[in-house]
């Protein structure tokens, strides 16, 4: 039987959002609004987007507010709005404004901790597959760049970092995604923790924590509380793209000592901040309430994908993040392209990850959509 997707999805969309708490607020009222758009505001002839980890339930009610406030002020420069947001961020995190730096997105926080940390004769270490945006950034430097292959669990290999590390003649940038994109897995703490107490002027430590906020594991600890402790050879990456919903307003923050923010602050663009990011930002920062919806979202829906794939003997990587890698059988490409013609798009492909396929996690509406696409598939022998 062909799926109507909108049907679908606006008929059991209620259903979902009361099962999340949401029946006292307007957001049921808000999403079901418009007769031409799907259950996440999305044009009925736009496919459902599972393939950039981005929040499907939206920015933060406060957030949007506050961007409607400000947008007479668009004509201003950001530096008030940029000072409030790094103030809230220096409250929430128990540390001075001097530890911080803004960026236009992470990606930015990345470009800025590299050139900042980069010396004659250094090299990249990273795990691979990860986060890619870096490579580029160290290859314009003429940094050579040293990957090394997740291993056998799809797990960071530490161990074989550290060898790559220890073999050099020189400096070392070891970039560590944590949890891990495309995998969502989580650095083993004690391995880390291991080397990161390896304190050495020839070696400094990127971690990227943009999924930080979707943790649900009580031995994880963040690398801003050695930066709390006063290590100096740590810059911590973060963002507002992911959980907080902020992906297109570009707002994201770096995290370490004084000393290396200020060599940061050197290779970063003028008035590199956005006045609506900013206040949408903070305003965020100010909804726990909205983070809380999220993560409750977010979970559920996980279940649903995670129930379906065991129900179809597909192998995944239990997920610290807002997506799901899981094994496909068949041509990966033929798979993104069948998904898209069903109305779903779903992950790129990615080094050594032939076989499988990285999911955002949408509504629970929406992935119970795809679960019954899923079953589609496999009823076709596509999966």
């Amino acid at each position: 039987m062909q799926i109507n997707r909108r049907k679908f999805l606006c008929g059991s969309l209620g259903a979902s959002l009361l099962t999340l708490g949401c029946s006292s607020s307007n957001t049921a009222t808000k999403l079901l609004s418009s007769s031409s758009t799907n259950s996440n505001g999305i044009a009925e002839d736009q496919p459902i987007p599972l393939n950039f980890n981005e929040n499907p339930l939206g920015i933060a009610p406060r957030a949007q507010q506050a961007i409607n406030k400000a947008l007479p002020q668009v004509w201003r420069y950001p530096d008030k709005a940029r000072s409030d947001l790094m103030a809230g961020l220096s409250q929430s995190l128990s540390l001075s404004n001097s530890h911080l730096i803004y960026g236009n997105g992470s990606s930015e926080v990345l470009k800025m901790a590299l050139d900042a940390l980069a010396q004659t004769n250094c090299q990249l270490v990273m795990p691979d597959p990860s986060y890619g945006v870096i490579i580029d950034y160290a290859q314009a430097r003429g940094i050579p760049v040293v990957k090394v292959k997740l291993d056998s669990q799809w797990q960071t290999d530490l161990a074989k970092m550290q060898a790559k590390v220890e073999a050099h003649k020189g400096p070392s940038i070891v970039y560590l995604c944590n949890p891990n994109n495309p995998t969502g897995v989580l650095l083993p703490q004690s391995p880390l923790n291991q080397w990161l107490d390896k304190a050495s002027s020839q070696l400094s430590f990127i971690i990227d924590e943009a999924y930080v906020e979707y943790v649900n594991q009580p031995e994880f600890v963040s690398a801003v509380a050695r930066i709390q402790q006063g290590q100096s050879n740590i810059v911590v990456c973060r963002t507002f793209s992911k959980v907080h919903a902020l992906a297109g307003l570009r707002v994201g923050y770096g995290i370490a000592h004084p000393t290396v923010i200020n060599a940061m602050r050197a290779q970063a663009s003028i008035d590199n901040a956005n006045l609506l990011g900013c206040v949408a930002a903070t305003a965020s920062l100010a909804s726990p309430e909205w983070l809380e919806l999220s993560l409750k979202s977010n979970h559920q829906a996980k279940a649903l994908v995670y129930q379906q794939l065991e129900k179809l003997g597909l192998d995944y990587l239990p997920s610290e993040t807002n997506f799901i890698f899981h094994k496909v059988t068949g041509d990966n490409q033929q798979y993104m392209e069948r998904m898209e013609q069903a109305g779903i798009l779903v992950g790129r492909p990615f080094n050594h990850g032939e076989g499988w396929n990285r999911l955002s996690i949408g509504t629970p509406t929406q992935m119970q959509y795809f679960c019954k696409t899923l079953a589609k598939f496999r009823q076709q022998g596509w999966i």
